[in-house]
């Protein structure tokens, strides 16, 4: 990857469900950061460490399940300021997405979904309704985790 990337075929290189341990590894022998890390990333599962890692290292984190698989649409405080901004449960999440620095791109069944998906910038979430959500990590991860998976 490396190689394409100095010979300009490839303008980034990036990694997928790397923590701190796999990024620790690759960094002593690579040539080039990251550009991007995409990993578990919802309210249930913030990966704090792990964003502040990307932010030292200036990798951007991309969100793979960005609304939990679904599941975090239905918590009760995501609900909550989704009726106080007059907003979807998925919009107050991407936008929580957003004001952390996050790439977040959900999937979509729907031209209707990806249509609100996408209109997250007309609204912010004031420190309350960040703190709200920040209170929401609970560790929990809708697929495997990258150290115990095969």
């Amino acid at each position: 990857m490396e190689t394409l990337y100095r010979e300009g075929k490839a303008r980034a290189i990036g990694v997928s469900n790397f923590q701190p341990a796999h990024l620790d590894r690759l960094l002593q022998t690579a040539e080039v950061v990251p550009a991007v890390n995409q990993i578990e990333l919802h309210p249930w599962l913030q990966q704090e460490e792990l964003r502040t890692l990307h932010r030292d290292l200036g990798i951007t984190t991309e969100a793979w399940s960005p609304l939990g698989r679904g599941q975090v649409l239905q918590d009760p405080v995501v609900l909550d300021l989704a009726a106080a901004h007059g907003r979807t449960a998925a919009q107050v999440i991407l936008r929580w997405h957003v004001q952390l620095g996050n790439v977040a791109i959900p999937k979509a069944s729907s031209h209707d979904r990806i249509g609100e998906n996408l209109d997250v910038f007309g609204f912010s979430l004031d420190d309350a309704a960040m703190q709200a959500l920040a209170g929401l990590e609970r560790g929990f991860r809708t697929g495997s985790h990258p150290d115990s998976v095969n």
